[in-house]
C-alpha cells in the first residue's frame, strides 16, 4: 500500500495528546491548535522534511513538529532546538519558541512523543504528582520497560521547563529580542497507548481516551492464543497476514506494510527482537483493509 506525503503528515498531526487541558501545573498544547485548512488530501506538492536514516523516533517527531509549525496558517516558528550552553557544557535544549500570528503571543513548547503500554501491576511515585495521580499514571510504561510516564513528567517539570529561566538561556535568547518572562509555557505530549486485551472496557483515568491505539500481550500468550485460533479456524478460512512495521512507520494508521508474514514467522521474528530488548509492533489484517495493532512484549 502506497502512502502519500500528505497521509504521512496527517498521521503525525492526528496523534492525540496524552492528556487534555492541564495535568498538575502543565498545560497541553495539542496539535489540533494548528490550522491546516489550506491543505487538502490531494496536496501533491507537499514535501516532507528530509530526515537522516536511522533517526530515532523521538527525533523524527521533532522534524514533523517543526514542519507542522511551518505549514500552519496561524503560528510562526521563532526558535527550534536551541542548545543551552554554559562554559562549553550543554545544560539542555529548548524545543520550540513559536508566535501566534493573530495576537503576537509567544509560547515556549516542549515536545514529547511516546508509545506506552498500560501495566496494571506497575507502581511508581512522582515528585510533581499527588499519590493518586502517581499511582495511576506510573502504569504507563514503554513497550521495552525502560520508560515510565511519571519519570518523564518529573523531568519536564523539574528540568526542561525551568531551563527557560536560566541565566544562560536569557543570554542566548537576547539576539531574538525575546523577553523570557513574557513567554507562556506549554507541552505537546503526544502518545499512543496499548492496553491488555482484557481491559477494553476499563475506564482509563486522567488520559485522553483517543490515545488508545491497540493492545499488547507477551510472547507466550501470543503463541498460545494464536495457535489455538489457527487450529480452530484452519478449516474455516485461511489465516490473515501479519505485518511488522519498522519503527519510523509506527505513527501511521495500520496498513499492509512490506512483506506479509504468517504466525510462525512472527513468533520467530518477535522472539529474536525481544532477545535484543525490543518489543515489536504488529499489524494484523483481520478483514480486507481492516487491521488491528498490538505489541508483543516479554
Amino acid at each position: 500500500m502506497h502512502t502519500s506525503n500528505y497521509e504521512r503528515f496527517k498521521a503525525f498531526y492526528s496523534t492525540p495528546s496524552f492528556w487534555l487541558g492541564k495535568l498538575a501545573s502543565v498545560k497541553q498544547f495539542p496539535l489540533s491548535v494548528f490550522d491546516f485548512s489550506h491543505l487538502k488530501d490531494d496536496t501533491a506538492s507537499l514535501e516532507l522534511p528530509s530526515i537522516p536514516p536511522n533517526t530515532v523516533l523521538g527525533k523524527r517527531a521533532e522534524y514533523f513538529y517543526q514542519f507542522c509549525i511551518e505549514q500552519s496558517n496561524n503560528y510562526d516558528l521563532i526558535v527550534a532546538n536551541l542548545q543551552i550552553q554554559k562554559e562549553k557544557r550543554t545544560l539542555g535544549e529548548l524545543d520550540y519558541i513559536i508566535k501566534e500570528k493573530a495576537s503576537g503571543k509567544l509560547l515556549h513548547v516542549e515536545l514529547v512523543y511516546k508509545f506506552y503500554c498500560y501495566d496494571p501491576d506497575t507502581n511508581a511515585s512522582a515528585t510533581q504528582l499527588d499519590s493518586e495521580l502517581s499511582d495511576e499514571l506510573s502504569k504507563y510504561v514503554g513497550p521495552n520497560k525502560r520508560d515510565n510516564f511519571v519519570y518523564k513528567f518529573d523531568r519536564l517539570v523539574n528540568h526542561q521547563l525551568p531551563l527557560l529561566y536560566h541565566d544562560c538561556t536569557r543570554a542566548q535568547l537576547e539576539p531574538y529580542h525575546i523577553n523570557v518572562d513574557q513567554l507562556e509555557q506549554r507541552v505537546c505530549f503526544l502518545a499512543h497507548v496499548f492496553i491488555p486485551q482484557a481491559m477494553w472496557n476499563h475506564d482509563f483515568k486522567y488520559i485522553h481516551k483517543k490515545c488508545i491505539a491497540g493492545y499488547y500481550l507477551n510472547i507466550d500468550a501470543f503463541k498460545k492464543q494464536y495457535v489455538d485460533e489457527d487450529i480452530a479456524s484452519a478449516k474455516a478460512k485461511p489465516p490473515q497476514p501479519y505485518y511488522l512495521p519498522e519503527k519510523y512507520a509506527w505513527k501511521m494508521k495500520p496498513h499492509a506494510y512490506g512483506e506479509p508474514h504468517n504466525y510462525q514467522e512472527v513468533v520467530s521474528i518477535a522472539s529474536a527482537s525481544l532477545e535484543r530488548g525490543f518489543a515489536p509492533l504488529v499489524w494484523q489484517e483481520v478483514s480486507p483493509n481492516s487491521f488491528q495493532s498490538f505489541f508483543i512484549i516479554k
